[in-house]
């Protein structure tokens, strides 16, 4: 009896499955990306169109990627506007940032396109990043590696070296404190960690923040 009922809701599952979207059906996506924190438009940042297929599951549903269709770059003012056009294989769209290194999208999910051979608007607000190169001084440290691990950001590459200077590029906002916290596991396979702080600056250019480690700084 379990197992009709089963089957009876999968071939209900089955039957709600969405036909694709015929080809050919041009939809419109268009705004404006902008940082408001340091007043500047993202200039030449890549947006892309991504097609799914929607598969129902027992409690909503998942959607397979099928292919990138179409992408295009924000101009000058930070504005975009591109057409693109149905494959025939996909049911579902998505407006994806191509996301660099000195861009920061506060962690965003992409953007769902609704209405598929209309007219869509979305602005997105994000942040310009800048870079700070990290001068690390390490003195005689006896435990390896050091996990670097930046607050909100991307972490760096571990330091394997115990008694060298090395540097690290770091891109982070003009206005915000950022924490640095240095890990590494000592003989009993504990972690032991170091904090520092790199005040806001307010850069523009590359900055430059000097670091010396030693082992009395971990705890």
């Amino acid at each position: 009896m379990k197992k009709a009922i089963l089957l009876i809701f999968c071939l209900i599952l089955v039957s709600c499955e969405k036909d694709p979207i015929d080809e050919g059906v041009v939809t419109n996506i268009q705004g404006n990306v902008y940082d408001s924190a340091n007043s500047l438009p993202f200039v030449d940042l890549k947006l892309k169109v991504a097609e799914y297929r929607t598969h129902p599951t027992f409690i909503s549903a998942s959607y397979e990627f099928i292919q990138w269709i179409d992408s295009t770059y924000t101009d000058q003012s930070g504005n975009y506007n591109l057409d693109f056009e149905t494959s025939g294989q996909g049911d579902h769209y998505r407006l994806h940032v191509e996301e660099d290194i000195n861009v920061w999208t506060y962690q965003y999910n992409a953007i769902e396109i609704d209405s598929i051979g209309m007219s869509n608007h979305q602005d997105l607000e994000f942040l310009h990043l800048y870079p700070t190169n990290l001068v690390i001084e390490v003195n005689d440290i006896d435990f390896l590696p050091i996990e670097i691990d930046v607050d909100l950001f991307p972490d760096l590459e571990s330091i394997n070296t115990n008694n060298e200077t090395i540097e690290r590029l770091l891109y982070l906002s003009q206005f915000e404190n950022i924490e640095i916290n240095f890990r590494r596991r000592n003989t009993d396979n504990e972690y032991e960690s170091y904090q520092v702080v790199i005040p806001a600056s307010n850069p523009t250019q590359l900055n430059e923040f000097n670091i010396t480690l030693n082992n009395s700084d971990f705890n």
